[in-house]
């Protein structure tokens, strides 16, 4: 009798042993697979962030080409909301979303670069579960050279 009340015995450590043994696997498993998803939402955030900032460049280069005499005297910290077409106001910063979830911003600085070449620095930020509450602590940025000289001269 007493050797089948110890075999009951260590039965049931082996099975606390084995349960012990599963949550920990479990809990590695999905770990994982949460760090696998908050760094896959980042890595389509940037992607996403990266391509807003070219089309910002794009954009300023077609602002800069319907007007170069108005691009020169442009300078400063411009708001480029999603359907901008024109620079609209220069602001100290933007600090609330106008790209979706993100925040777009163009810097100009006229002669930047070189004589009659302006600096243009755009710059996208969003946010993330990293980020502390209410902070856009993420940026990607699209610096281009900008020439303030039209290439057709008038007659």
């Amino acid at each position: 009798m007493v050797k089948l009340l110890s075999f009951r015995g260590q039965t049931l450590i082996e099975t606390l042993a084995a349960l012990a043994i599963i949550s920990i696997v479990i809990s590695a498993i999905a770990t994982s697979v949460t760090s696998s998803l908050s760094n896959a939402t980042f890595n389509q955030s940037q992607t996403l962030a990266t391509k807003y900032a070219q089309q910002g460049t794009e954009l300023i280069t077609q602002i800069r080409d319907e007007g170069y005499t108005t691009f020169k005297g442009d300078s400063g910290i411009y708001c480029l909301g999603q359907n901008a077409t024109s620079l609209g106001n220069a602001q100290a910063n933007c600090s609330v979303p106008n790209f979706g979830q993100f925040i777009r911003s163009v810097l100009i600085q006229q002669n930047g670069c070189a004589a009659n070449v302006s600096k243009v620095t755009i710059t996208v930020a969003f946010t993330d579960g990293k980020c502390q509450a209410g902070l856009y602590c993420h940026n990607e940025t699209d610096t281009s050279c900008l020439s303030t000289i039209s290439p057709v001269q008038a007659p």
